[in-house]
C-alpha cells in the first residue's frame, strides 16, 4: 500500500500538497491515539490491543479499497489512525519478552520482518494495480484479517504485571506529564530528541518518495514498488545477517554513526538520480542506513526504563513521531508543489547531518562526564 496511497490521490485529482495534506490525517490522529493506546496496554495487556488495533485497521483497508472520492480516503485514513495504533503495542510486547542484553538484537529481527512485508507487499501492489486501485487494498485487508486470527491463535499474552489504574484526561491523551517525567532524566530526554530528528528527516523523504520519484523521472507506480521490494530485501540482508557482526565488533554509538552517515550518502546521490535504474543505487545505502539506526535507537530508548514503563514511554515517543509525521508530508508536498524536486533529497541529508551533532552533544558526551564524575 505505501506506494499506492499518493497515486490513487493523483487519481483523484489532488496535487502533490493535498496529498501531503491527506496524509497527514493518519499521523495526526495517531497523535492522540498512541499514547491512549500504549497506557491502555499497560492496563489490560497487550494482545487485547493488538486485536482492537488491527480490526480498526482492517476497517481502514476496506474504506481504501471503496475510496472513490476524497472524502472516502479522508474517512479510511481516519478511521486506521484513530484506531489503529498497533506500532507502540507491538514494540512494547517486543520489549516484555526480550533480555535487555539481546534488545537491539530483537528488534533487528523485528525490523527484519517488517522489511519482508516491504518486500513482498509493494510487489503484489503493483501487480494488483494492473486491475484497478480497489485491489491491493482488498487484498491488503485480507492480510489483516489473517493477522488478527493469527494474533488470536498464537499470540500469548506478554504483560504479567498490570498498571493497577487507568485514567484518561487532556494530559493523558497528549501525553504532556509523562513526556515532562521522562525528559527530566538527560539520557531519556536525549534519546528521546534523537529519534524525533531521525523520524523527521526519514519521513520528510520517504512519506513524498512515489511523488518525489513521480516527478523526478516520471515513475509509475508499478515501478516505485519494485523500489519498496528492493528496500525491503535489502532491509532482511542488513538486518539478519549483518547487524550482530556490526555490533560485535563496532560499538553501538559508532554503528548508529555510520547508518546515518550511508542515509546522508543516499539523499546525496538521490538528488543527481535522473533515471529509473539509477535510483536502486542510493536505496541500497538508505535501506542499510535506516535498518541499523532505528532498531539501536528503540533499543537504548526501552533500556532507560523500568519494564512496566516502557509502554508509557513508547507512547509519548510515538506521540512526537506523529507530531513529525503530520508536518513532513504536508513540507514535502510543498517542496515538491512549489520547489525543485531535488530540494526534498537535500533537506533530509541536512537533518541526519544535524543528528550526528546531536548524538555527540546530547548522549556521547554527557556519558563520558558521568563516568568521569563516578570515577
Amino acid at each position: 500500500m505505501l506506494p499506492i496511497i499518493p497515486f490513487l490521490g493523483l487519481s483523484l485529482g489532488l496535487n502533490a500538497l493535498e496529498i501531503g495534506l491527506i496524509l497527514s490525517i493518519f499521523s495526526i490522529c495517531q497523535l492522540f491515539a498512541s499514547p491512549i493506546t500504549g497506557k491502555l496496554s499497560d492496563r489490560y495487556g497487550r494482545k487485547p490491543l493488538l486485536v482492537f488495533s488491527q480490526i480498526s485497521t482492517f476497517i481502514g483497508f476496506i474504506l481504501l479499497g471503496l475510496a472513490s472520492n476524497v472524502w472516502i480516503l479522508i474517512a479510511a485514513r481516519l478511521v486506521d489512525g484513530l484506531l489503529g495504533s498497533n506500532m507502540t503495542v507491538s514494540q512494547a510486547y517486543i520489549s516484555d519478552v526480550t533480555n535487555p542484553k539481546y534488545r537491539t538484537k530483537t528488534y533487528g529481527y523485528s525490523s527484519a520482518v517488517f522489511g519482508a512485508g516491504l518486500i513482498f507487499g509493494p510487489v503484489i501492489g503493483g501487480l494488483l494495480l494492473s486491475i484497478n486501485f480497489s485491489a491491493p487494498f482488498f487484498f491488503a485487508a485480507g492480510i489483516c484479517l489473517l493477522s488478527i486470527i493469527l494474533v488470536l491463535i498464537l499470540l500469548p499474552e506478554s504483560l504479567t504485571r498490570k498498571e493497577e489504574k487507568l485514567e484518561f484526561n487532556f494530559g493523558e491523551i497528549i501525553p504532556v506529564k509523562e513526556a515532562k517525567y521522562f525528559v527530566k532524566s538527560p539520557p531519556i530526554r536525549g534519546l528521546i530528541i534523537v529519534f524525533f530528528v531521525y523520524n523527521f528527516g526519514f519521513m520528510l523523504f520517504i512519506n513524498t518518495f512515489p511523488l518525489f520519484v513521480e516527478m523526478q523521472i516520471s515513475a509509475t507506480p508499478q515501478q516505485v514498488s519494485f523500489y519498496m521490494a528492493w528496500i525491503g530485501v535489502l532491509r532482511v540482508i542488513f538486518q539478519s545477517l549483518l547487524i550482530n557482526p556490526i555490533l560485535k565488533k563496532i560499538s553501538e554509538n559508532n554503528t548508529l554513526i555510520i547508518g546515518i552517515f550511508t542515509m546522508i550518502i543516499a539523499m546525496s546521490f538521490l538528488i543527481f538520480s535522473i533515471s529509473y535504474w539509477i535510483v536502486f543505487f542510493p536505496l541500497f545505502f538508505l535501506a542499510f542506513g535506516t535498518g541499523v539506526a532505528r532498531p539501536i535507537l528503540t533499543s537504548k530508548l526501552t533500556k532507560t526504563v523500568k519494564r512496566e514503563e516502557t509502554g508509557s514511554l513508547l507512547g509519548v515517543n510515538n506521540s512526537l513521531t506523529s507530531i513529525g509525521q503530520i508536518i513532513t508530508p504536508i513540507l514535502g508536498g510543498i517542496v515538491l508543489q512549489f520547489l525543485p524536486t531535488q530540494i526534498l533529497p537535500i533537506s533530509s541529508a541536512i537533518i541526519f547531518t544535524l543528528i550526528i551533532i546531536l548524538w555527540k552533544w546530547m548522549i556521547i558526551s554527557p556519558n563520558k562526564e558521568i563516568q568521569e564524575s563516578t570515577i
